[in-house]
């Protein structure tokens, strides 16, 4: 059964074979937007990238101007990756008008 999970480091090959399906094209909410799927294939780079995403759910976090903390979670079923969910903390302008709300 699927469950959600905080990211993390041991579903490394499982995350780049499904992301692998995308042709490397970002997903909105799945978090690497600033990391290319070549880099994230490196173990060393993918700890960093999962490091990044539980640390943005922290207000203190650094982050982009106009960027709100995140939670992220992926969903798991056993050894798999299946995808992931990008929780708001708050709405901006942008999310407001433009996604990131539901109603």
């Amino acid at each position: 059964m699927p469950v959600l999970i905080a990211p993390d480091v041991s579903y490394h090959s499982s995350w780049v074979e499904g992301s692998t399906e995308f042709g490397g094209a970002n997903r909105d909410g799945g978090g690497p937007e600033d990391w290319s799927l070549e880099a994230l294939k490196d173990a060393q780079t993918f700890r960093r990238f999962v490091d990044a995403l539980v640390n943005d759910a922290l207000q203190e976090s650094p982050r982009k101007p106009g960027y709100v903390p995140c939670t992220y979670l992926w969903i798991v079923e056993g050894d798999t990756f299946l995808g992931s969910l990008a929780i708001r903390h708050e709405l901006n302008d942008f999310l407001l008008n433009e996604g990131g709300h539901i109603g």
